[in-house]
């Protein structure tokens, strides 16, 4: 949204290993290795180093700015006791490092809430909305003593058409033909994106080799979104056999809670 990269444009990544002065070396997951990408093919195949690069066509500001825009960094709002703002550092106190490692997930730290509501500002057309926790209040019959409440709306964050591309392209693609394929349902669009993070060693030294977070945070339909779910599992057990990755152990589950709501509220097939 701010031109950094167009959406035709390719960003060559490095055939899986990218390094210099400043900033360290980046690798990708699974030891891929990628050459030219389009913005679309990054997010579909979940590459680091095109992530990384793209975070270095922006200036600090410029992506620290964009990130407070989708929330990250400061409470939600959300009526919750408690609530945890994550961590974002200023934009002053970035290294070479900052502008690589945040657009893949390090050195930030966000919580379940935040992904959920940037997510949504995607999913509602670049406007950003303020969460809440109860629906409505009703009685043991069913009557409702405190009305049912709805989202308020706070103003566009990105531009329509833009928020429009990414979730019917991009992570339409991340589903249909990336890490996310194990989300697909059967008679609804589903949109998503994987995450699988290293989770930080607790002596502040780095990330772990061993311990990850798997993540999967999607919606559906995609032409028009009425659900957005996150199914985040901390330190998944590899001996079930089942991975460790977003796209093998938290998509799958991501899927059933989707068509499950999705029959509930009666969405039609799209």
């Amino acid at each position: 949204d701010c031109g950094a990269v167009g959406p035709d444009e390719k960003v060559f990544c490095e055939w899986g290993s990218y390094h210099g002065r400043g900033f360290g070396r980046i690798g990708e997951y699974g030891n891929y290795q990628f050459g030219d990408l389009t913005v679309r093919e990054i997010l579909v195949h979940s590459s680091n180093i095109g992530m990384a690069k793209i975070g270095q066509r922006m200036t600090p500001d410029e992506l620290y700015n964009g990130l407070k825009l989708f929330g990250f960094g400061k409470k939600t709002g959300l009526e919750l006791p408690g609530e945890a703002e994550g961590l974002l550092h200023p934009a002053e106190k970035w290294t070479g490092y900052s502008l690589t490692r945040i657009p893949f997930g390090q050195e930030i730290s966000v919580t379940a809430v935040q992904l959920v509501r940037a997510f949504c500002i995607l999913a509602n057309d670049g406007r950003a909305i303020r969460p809440f926790l109860v629906g409505a209040i009703v009685d043991n019959d069913g009557r409702v003593i405190k009305p049912k409440r709805h989202a308020s709306q706070v103003g566009f964050v990105i531009k329509p058409g833009v928020a429009r591309w990414i979730v019917t392209d991009c992570l339409v693609g991340a589903v249909n033909e990336g890490t996310g394929k194990k989300a697909k349902l059967r008679k609804w669009q589903v949109f998503g994106k994987t995450g699988t993070a290293q989770l930080a060693k607790s002596d502040g030294t780095g990330y772990s080799d061993s311990d990850y977070i798997a993540s999967f945070v999607a919606g559906a339909p995609a032409e028009e979104p009425a659900v957005v779910v996150l199914v985040s599992i901390c330190k998944p057990n590899v001996v079930l056999g089942r991975g460790y990755t977003g796209g093998t152990v938290a998509a799958p589950a991501a899927a059933k809670i989707l068509e499950k709501t999705l029959n509930y509220l009666g969405v039609p097939p799209i």
